[in-house]
């Protein structure tokens, strides 16, 4: 196991995408999964837990996956990033932004392939809404960023508790 995963096991069973997968600690239906097959890492998730087995719908190819492949539990759900760049980018169901797959691996799809869904790099405007003095708690916004006609409100974490005292506006 790596430091990020929370639990893990093993493949029992293979039924196309779907894997019967026996665990050693506590999941949760939802949680992303890691199939560990070769040099490569499916992703996939819990969709059913019966006492010590749960099953897993993996996202891409199977192949090369049988009894006993190792699988991670990410301890997470499965979840979508949002922010600006979304609307004017086409992703796969996992959100890779296939115009950069295609750049990296060419017109077809590989399986194991998992890059970041925004540009990390691009820089954006951001139009403070919150003044200094401000009190902020979890899901008040700070500002927004336009893409087009849209604009990406910036919020307080919903994972943040407590206040924020908004000091100065860089």
């Amino acid at each position: 196991m790596d430091k990020n995963t929370h639990s893990s096991g093993s493949v029992v069973q293979a039924f196309g995408n779907l894997l019967h997968v026996k665990f050693d600690s506590p999941i949760r239906q939802g949680e992303v999964a890691r199939v560990i097959v070769g040099e490569e890492s499916l992703l996939g998730e819990v969709i059913e837990i019966a006492g010590d087995i749960a099953k897993i719908q993996v996202f891409e190819d199977t192949r090369g996956v049988k009894f006993n492949t190792p699988v991670h539990f990410m301890g997470h759900l499965l979840e979508a990033e949002l922010g600006p760049g979304l609307l004017s980018t086409i992703f796969d169901g996992l959100q890779n932004p296939l115009e950069k797959v295609a750049d990296a691996t060419g017109v077809y799809l590989e399986r194991g392939i998992y890059l970041p869904p925004l540009d990390r790099e691009k820089k954006w405007d951001f139009t403070p809404l919150a003044k200094p003095g401000d009190v902020l708690k979890r899901g008040d916004s700070i500002g927004f960023v336009p893409e087009g006609r849209f604009r990406h409100m910036i919020m307080v974490p919903f994972s943040h508790f407590g206040k924020i005292t908004i000091t100065s506006i860089a």
